[in-house]
């Protein structure tokens, strides 16, 4: 599955959940690195680099994209 395809699911996440919540925190960060990046391993670079944001919403992010690639097949 793209990026994309990830960051649209990550959107869903987001827009599922309570507001102000951790997961919808983290659903909204997964959702913009899922959009810049080429793949999940380059989105999950991107977050790690993210100096800004709390420890707490970057691995909930990292726990996010993790769940993401593995409900969802690959590509190719």
């Amino acid at each position: 599955m793209s990026t994309a395809t990830l960051a649209a699911r990550a959107r869903q996440v987001h827009a599922t959940t309570p507001r102000g919540s951790l997961q919808r925190r983290a659903a909204g960060c997964a959702a913009v690195v899922l959009t810049d990046a080429r793949t999940p391993a380059g989105a999950r670079k991107m977050l790690r680099a993210a100096d800004h944001l709390a420890d707490d919403v970057r691995d909930a992010a990292l726990d996010l994209i993790d769940a993401l690639t593995k409900e969802t097949p690959t590509d190719g």
